[in-house]
């Protein structure tokens, strides 16, 4: 019995560190599905409140969640870290049952951007945990464990100490490990030789039977060699155009203030220029001191002959009133999905570099580096 709860108690553990850890490196992450389900609930209200509480509900979270692993997985303190983890499962299975059949949050976020769930494989995956905490509680009802030579009263605090102050550094930098789809290295959209050209499709009816049938370019060139009746024997329907090239970044595109037009794939692939993209999900919730810095660097750029954009999912009348405050006429302005913004950077505002169509660095404000000595080393 000893080995087996060794056994489900290192799984169940495993499973908590794992989880507390990636929350814990995206901080932000965990703190924007907060808000969602906030706001699903019916108690978004709070934020407005506390603009604060998502991102220190979040911390608290992932560096409960993280501890709870680790006692688990060494076996400290036996007893009462079983009735806090029973009571936090209690919780999370009924929130992610109701969720599942209900779809108000479409994510719930619980291994972070690392690894994505459906509703109903989260509540699965808390099923399974479950089982095992009851093992667990079933296994240990009549052993009697022999008091551990580690010290977990030094240990304790120093794992709760390691991981609250990892989280509260995320929370104010950028993600360590990077799990998003705009990831340092990763080739946004193809450039060069590697972009193709769109497909054309077209829909044709049989006159005899009835059939719609769609053909792509080279198909349909092929039956009209094959069948010089195809004319007279097929009517055209529709036709279609798909864009082959696309940015590797769900959902995410670029709009001139004012204008409907989309413009992502032109904008991110031309190569004549790095490109600087500030990101600010709301111009009237970014820091004063961040945009500041942040202008100075874009104004550096531009007189580098370097490409600036920012992007934002504020208002054409916030953006107005953000140009005109900080001056930055200068600079084109585009707007996007927020949480497209947000997955971008988690700082508001924050700089992106793409060279080529690829990301080739991003910094928060916080750690943006001095626009003098930045643009003198790429000179150099």
């Amino acid at each position: 019995m000893k080995a087996i709860s060794t056994i489900l108690r290192a799984i169940f553990g495993a499973v908590f560190i794992f989880s507390g850890f990636v929350k814990a490196v995206d901080p932000w992450g965990t703190a924007y599905k907060i808000e969602d389900y906030l706001s699903a609930f019916s108690m978004s209200g709070l934020v407005d409140i506390m603009p604060w509480l998502p991102v220190v509900a979040s911390v608290i979270l992932c560096s409960m969640e993280f501890m709870i692993g680790v006692l688990m997985f060494f076996g400290f303190y036996r007893k009462p870290i079983k009735i806090l983890a029973a009571v936090t499962m209690a919780f999370f299975t009924v929130l992610t049952l109701v969720d599942a059949i209900t779809n108000r949050v479409d994510d719930c976020g619980c291994f972070g951007d690392a690894i994505k769930l459906t509703n109903w494989e989260t509540f699965w995956k808390n099923v399974v945990l479950d089982v095992i905490l009851v093992l667990i509680f079933l296994c240990e009802r009549k052993i009697s464990f022999v008091r551990s030579k580690v010290n977990s009263n030094l240990l304790s605090p120093i794992f709760a100490l390691l991981i609250l102050s990892f989280a509260i550094y995320s929370s104010i930098y950028e993600p360590v490990i990077d799990f998003r789809a705009w990831k340092i290295g990763n080739q946004m959209v193809p450039v060069g030789e590697d972009v193709t050209p769109p497909e054309s499709f077209a829909s044709y009816k049989n006159n005899a039977s009835g059939q719609v049938k769609e053909f792509n370019t080279e198909d349909l060139m092929k039956e009209f060699e094959k069948n010089p009746s195809f004319a007279s024997e097929w009517t055209f329907v529709d036709s279609r155009v798909v864009n082959t090239n696309t940015v590797a970044a769900d959902g995410f595109s670029l709009q001139a203030l004012g204008f409907d037009e989309d413009e992502t794939f032109d904008i991110i692939s031309d190569t004549s220029s790095a490109l600087f993209m500030i990101t600010t999900y709301d111009v009237t919730k970014a820091s004063d001191k961040g945009v500041k810095r942040v202008v100075e660097f874009a104004n550096k750029a531009l007189e580098n002959a370097q490409r600036v954009i920012l992007v934002t999912a504020s208002s054409e009348e916030n953006c107005t009133t953000f140009i005109e405050k900080y001056d930055i006429s200068n600079i084109l302005i585009y707007t996007s999905d927020d949480k497209s913004i947000k997955t971008i950077l988690r700082s508001n505002p924050g700089v992106i570099k793409i060279v080529k169509g690829k990301v080739e660095n991003k910094w928060s404000w916080r750690n943006l580096p001095s626009s003098e000595e930045y643009f003198k080393a790429e000179k150099e």
